[in-house]
């Protein structure tokens, strides 16, 4: 069998499991996203695997810290005259704060949705985004490029689970979100939102997916960067979003309503 037989044998089943270029995209990022938009089939699979571990690394090494600050709790008054039935419930309710379910099962199965939902909805997004700007390449190849670009966030996800250890600290304000003072109102929500999200990584993501549009668009430089500055930024506004109206929908809930 002749060595054209076999790259034909070889095409028929393609690997949708690549975990060879994960290091190759960090150090080597053209040659590596060039050979991804090369691919008529999907192999987005890795990355948002390497994505789910990194996720589980960070949940789990957070739950000392979780466990740490949250501390004895105090007994409610005439804790000793409630019945045998009133402190058991009261002592239910307290293991349940501390439970795995609470500090292990919900926080990832938040990650693993937000690992999901993210990578379909920005490679959507910049598929759309690049029709428009002129481009007739496939969805598959934006999921693809969206995938694999986000390999940075494996290394920020490695890079917190060091810090929590370290600092025996949960990173409560991500990215830029610091510049927002606390108790922000009205716009600055948003604002505050939005820039959680941003940070080198991302910067990182958005150098790559620049790159890899280019090549699996055909665009011109400028129109791949454009059409990707745009996909970047409606994402980011939508994810914003559900925490803005969620503060929005708070402070009208506290505030209640006068008659």
């Amino acid at each position: 069998m002749s060595e054209n037989e076999f790259d034909y044998l070889e095409e028929e089943k393609p690997k949708k499991l690549q975990f060879g270029w994960v290091f190759p995209i960090l150090f080597k990022p053209r040659q590596t996203l060039k050979e991804i938009a090369e691919k008529n089939h999907s192999v987005w699979l890795a990355p948002l695997l390497l994505l789910m571990v990194s996720a589980l690394v960070v949940v789990l090494v957070s739950v000392p810290v979780l466990n740490q600050s949250a501390g004895p709790v105090e007994m409610p008054p005439d804790f000793e005259y409630f019945s045998p039935q009133q402190q058991e419930q009261f002592q239910q309710a307290v293991n349940m704060g501390s439970s795995p379910v609470n500090t292990i099962v919900f926080p990832l199965l938040l990650r693993y949705a937000g690992i999901w939902i993210s990578w379909f909805l920005l490679g959507s997004i910049l598929h759309l985004s690049l029709t428009l700007n002129g481009s007739r390449s496939s969805n598959r190849s934006a999921l693809n490029l969206v995938a694999w670009a986000s390999i940075p966030f494996v290394i920020r996800d490695i890079v917190q689970a060091v810090a929590i250890l370290t600092t025996k600290q949960l990173i409560l304000k991500p990215g830029l979100s610091g510049f927002v003072t606390d108790g922000a109102t009205g716009l600055m929500i948003f604002v505050g939102a939005l820039l959680g999200f941003v940070d080198l990584y991302l910067i990182w993501q958005i150098i790559l997916l620049a790159v890899g549009a280019k090549q699996i668009s055909g665009l011109k430089s400028g129109k791949a960067w454009l059409a990707v500055l745009i996909a970047v930024v409606v994402f980011l506004s939508l994810k914003a979003l559900p925490v803005f109206l969620g503060a929005q929908l708070s402070s009208l809930s506290s505030g209640g309503m006068m008659f």
